[in-house]
């Protein structure tokens, strides 16, 4: 009989996944803070994907947003129209090729999105504020050398 041997995570690994998990359930309480501002909103979630990844990516085609998102252009198409409508996105011929359509958030949509990723971030300074200068430094330290790790998996180290 043969028997399959299941490798142990090392203590390395298991600290690394505890870390992590750290990490998404703070991720998670300021989203939850801001979660008041989204909710407030008549704005479903796929039209709030919409908006951030506009803001990300800047103007872009319904096939690079549908892409993006993993869903059909029709659905994209549906949900941008409804966007512009409230005067949160437009619509404008691509000039590098006529037959695509470029949406874009306008001042409004941009203004929007601003103001609500502005409301996590504040909160996060509220919260690091009231942080001992010690260990502000301290979590700033280890912010630096989480970002290096991140940059050196994704090559783009300076």
């Amino acid at each position: 009989m043969d028997t399959v041997t299941i490798p142990t995570p090392s203590r390395r690994q298991l600290r690394a996944e505890e870390v992590a998990d750290h990490l998404r359930r703070i991720d998670r309480e300021v989203r939850a803070s801001a979660r008041e501002d989204w909710t407030s909103l008549s704005l479903t979630r796929a039209q709030l994907k919409i908006l951030v990844l506009l803001r990300q990516e800047g103007a872009t085609t319904v096939g690079h947003l549908a892409a993006h998102l993993g869903v059909k252009p029709a659905s994209i198409s549906v949900t941008a129209d409804r966007l512009v409508r409230q005067g949160l996105v437009s619509r404008a011929d691509d000039p590098g090729d006529r037959r695509h359509v470029l949406l874009a958030l306008t001042h409004d949509g941009l203004a929007l999105i601003d103001r609500l990723q502005e409301g996590r971030r504040t909160r996060l300074v509220r919260a690091l504020q009231q942080l001992p200068p010690a260990d502000l430094a301290t979590v700033g330290q280890a912010l630096d050398i989480l970002e290096q790790a991140i940059l050196r998996l994704s090559g783009q180290e300076d």
